[in-house]
């Protein structure tokens, strides 16, 4: 999904702002002719302390002048009729992303997600992350000095601060959306390849990747990192601050919590970790010598000795070979059928008798006999 914000209605209402917010505005430019070398971080600390420190009747003042906005936003909204391809806040209705690009992981290689059918219906949120996307550009343009992890905190607190009216109101947007998926998907036919909510089927089947294999109920469990045992400790808050949050709305709240977590309540998490990893590396080296005593001893291959050999020359002079006369005979027959003229193909140059020389003799002396 892209992180540009879709367009907006330029008729839509424009959103109200909270007390700190109105008074951020107001006093920035004051803040920062009075205060030149500061920089946005610095100065926006520098705003929230001098918040943090006024008085309660001035506090009440900024209050006050929010309530009014607010009232005016609400009595906007109800008039507005949001123009086809908005929602009802003004805000343009994006597609669902064909697929998502490819990430490099830590190592470099690509990772490809599950693609998407480009025609599915787009997911429905929660009224949190529908107030998170409204507000997010808002809270980061008053705010240019917050990292990602200070502006997922500042929302988050935020949000646990509207009043019960507001947090209805999204909750009602939340339903919407969720009617607005439900009534999509009844008349969604996915096309081949697809399964019924728009995700590529892959046949894990084939995939050796994906084949379960069989694991020793013995082997030590895998050690943890230190994100899983904050989320131990963090995962109950977040149900009780969100009643009925959904499994990847709850993972996106954990992972913003665990960004802006500072590094002195981390370290505890990472000792939690390093102690556990010490427990996997010691179990793992039990477990190993554990299998291998249970492994069967290897047979024992006895040596020649020379007792043995005598034994077998013993039975040798006993029990003849019963085809050595065979071999014999066959060789004698190799012999009497040799080839003349061997010698003569080993060596074409020598000079060798005449294998039918002889013949040659006795043919010249029958000629001669049978003229006179």
């Amino acid at each position: 999904m892209s992180s540009r914000r879709p367009p907006r209605d330029p008729a839509a209402p424009k959103r109200n702002m909270s007390a700190y917010l109105l008074y951020q505005n107001a006093m920035r430019d004051t803040f920062k002719q009075q205060n030149p070398g500061m920089t946005f971080g610095q100065l926006s600390k520098y705003t929230s302390a001098m918040y943090a420190e006024m008085p309660p009747q001035e506090k009440e003042a900024w209050n006050q002048r929010a309530e009014a906005d607010k009232a005016r936003y609400l009595h906007e909204l109800a008039n507005y009729v949001p123009p086809p391809g908005y929602d009802v806040k003004g805000d343009a209705i994006a597609t669902h992303a064909t697929h998502t690009a490819p990430k490099r992981s830590r190592g470099g290689s690509q990772t490809i997600k599950t693609m998407r059918d480009p025609n599915a219906p787009k997911r429905n949120m929660s009224a949190y992350l529908l107030y998170q996307n409204c507000m997010r550009e808002t809270f980061k343009s008053h705010n240019p000095g917050m990292t990602f992890g200070q502006l997922a905190k500042y929302t988050s607190h935020m949000y646990k601060c509207l009043s019960l009216e507001e947090k209805q109101r999204w909750e009602a947007h939340a339903a919407q959306d969720k009617a607005r998926f439900e009534a999509e998907m009844t008349t969604y036919v996915p096309p081949q390849g697809y399964d019924a909510t728009g995700n590529l089927v892959e046949d894990r089947r084939l995939n050796k990747k994906y084949m379960k294999k069989h694991k020793d109920p013995d082997q030590p469990k895998r050690a943890r990192g230190s994100f899983v045992f904050f989320t131990f400790d963090m995962r109950p808050k977040v149900m009780e601050e969100y009643p009925g949050i959904k499994f990847v709305d709850m993972g996106v709240v954990l992972g913003e919590r665990w960004r802006a977590l500072p590094a002195a309540e981390k370290s505890k998490y990472e000792e939690l970790a390093q102690e556990d990893k010490q427990r996997f590396n010691k179990e793992m080296e039990e477990y190993s010598s554990k299998l291998v005593q249970q492994q069967p001893p290897e047979p024992v291959v006895p040596e020649r000795t020379y007792a043995h050999q005598a034994a077998v020359a013993t039975h040798a002079a006993y029990h003849p070979d019963p085809h050595a006369a065979h071999y014999d005979h066959a060789a004698a027959h190799h012999a009497y059928y040799a080839d003349p003229n061997a010698a003569y193909y080993a060596d074409p140059n020598a000079q060798h008798a005449d294998p039918y020389g002889q013949h040659a003799v006795y043919y010249q002396q029958g000629q001669q006999y049978h003229y006179a």
